[in-house]
C-alpha cells in the first residue's frame, strides 16, 4: 500500500485506481487537512454521514466497550483525493490572480 498520493498538476484529468488504495487513517487526516473544511462539510459532499466521517479520521468507533476498527473505502479515498486536489487547483487560481493583479496605491 503506497504511503502517500501526490495529486496531479491542476488540470490534469484524475482517475479511480484502486491499486493505490490507502486506508490509512494518517492518510485521511493529511487529505482533511489539504481541503481545508469541516468533516461536516466534506461529509456531505461525500455522500456519508458526519458520523462515518467521524469513524474514518479516528480510525475506530466504540460501542458498549467494544472498539471496531473503521476504514475508508476506496470510493471515499477517491473522493477526498478530488475534494483536496480541487482545493490545491483553488490555492493556486487565488495565488495567479493575486500575483497577476497590480498593487493597490492607497
Amino acid at each position: 500500500m503506497p504511503s502517500g498520493f501526490i495529486l496531479p498538476p491542476h488540470g490534469t484529468p484524475m482517475f479511480p485506481n484502486a491499486e493505490r488504495y490507502n486506508h490509512s487513517t494518517e492518510y485521511a487526516n493529511k487529505l482533511v487537512d489539504r481541503i481545508g473544511q469541516t468533516p461536516a462539510w466534506i461529509a456531505l459532499r461525500l455522500g456519508v454521514t458526519e458520523k462515518r466521517m467521524r469513524y474514518i479520521l479516528a480510525g475506530s468507533r466504540t460501542i458498549k466497550g467494544d472498539t471496531t476498527e473503521i476504514l475508508m473505502s476506496y470510493a471515499e479515498q477517491f473522493c477526498l483525493e478530488c475534494l483536496a486536489a480541487e482545493a490545491k487547483a483553488a490555492k493556486d487560481r487565488a495565488r495567479s490572480k493575486a500575483a497577476a493583479s497590480p498593487a493597490s496605491d492607497a
